[in-house]
């Protein structure tokens, strides 16, 4: 056996420094392209769940607050004279201490930077539905309860009632038949109310939108503009841009994903009517 022809023969087989600090930088060229693409997708993935949350969130919103909009200022009909357990005239009491007199909208514009103003709602009950915003009966608050086989009873509220507002970036509704505020989603930004005035009186058709403050007599409002300004809970959106409630165009500078969503609602019990 010739070993000077195995011993040269083993040395050709071996890597020179050049060649092992080529493959070395090779290989962490593939190491970061792989952590920059896993980083990458990461980004994605919780930016794409924050939208998703956000979408729910804003449907789950606007739901709630439809369903209170749309009932506002809702009475019994009947062709009998009183009517068979309510009317509106300001002489009649509707059983609550803090809403003496039948309404179906009111609204405050935000007196601070926090750009969130507050909404509440009112409703006659009636035997198919006699719920707030929580889904609680009225008179609960007082340790009574709503008899809905028997509407014209003295004990029943008159009014139900449904205010929303913001508190440290949660959307809560408080009902008459509770005392306790409970959150409807968090993550708001902005809370902003805008009322669906008409050009005269008499008519429906809505010409104008305004603050709380630009209305006169909230009987004469017909639809609300709501607009949410809502917030993602990572920071893995650095100089994001979006329109805010006013149209404005802003750019998120704490690297958190917003998104705004508006709805317009139609107010169908028309209490300037009656």
């Amino acid at each position: 056996m010739n070993t000077d022809a195995f011993g040269s023969g083993a040395r050709r087989a071996g890597f020179t420094l050049v060649e092992f600090l080529v493959a070395l930088v090779i290989g962490m060229l593939v190491v970061l392209a792989a952590v920059s693409s896993l980083l990458g997708t990461r980004t994605t993935a919780m930016t794409s769940e924050d939208v998703s949350v956000l979408d729910q969130s804003s449907a789950l919103a606007f739901r709630l607050l439809g369903q209170q909009i749309r009932q506002a200022g809702y009475i019994p009909i009947d062709g009998t004279e009183p009517l068979y357990y309510f009317d509106v005239s300001r002489g009649r009491n509707t059983g609550l201490t803090d809403e003496p007199a039948f309404f179906a909208i009111k609204g405050a514009e935000s007196a601070d930077s926090s750009l969130n103003d507050r909404l509440k709602l009112g409703h006659a009950p009636n035997p198919d539905y006699f719920k707030d915003c929580l889904g609680q009966e009225p008179g609960r608050a007082s340790g009574g309860s709503y008899t809905a086989t028997d509407p014209a009873a003295s004990r029943n509220p008159r009014l139900i009632t449904s205010e929303f507002f913001v508190a440290n970036g949660v959307l809560k509704c408080q009902g008459s038949g509770s005392t306790t505020p409970q959150p409807v989603i968090d993550g708001v930004d902005r809370f902003d109310v805008l009322y669906g005035i008409a050009a005269r009186a008499g008519s429906r058709q809505v010409v104008r939108y305004v603050t709380a403050n630009g209305v006169t007599d909230f009987n004469s409002v017909h639809a609300v503009r709501i607009c949410l300004q809502l917030a993602g809970t990572s920071r893995n959106n650095p100089g994001g841009s979006y329109s805010d409630c006013d149209g404005a165009s802003r750019t998120s500078s704490d690297g958190v994903l917003r998104r705004v969503y508006t709805a317009v609602f139609s107010l169908r019990n028309d209490v300037g009517a009656l």
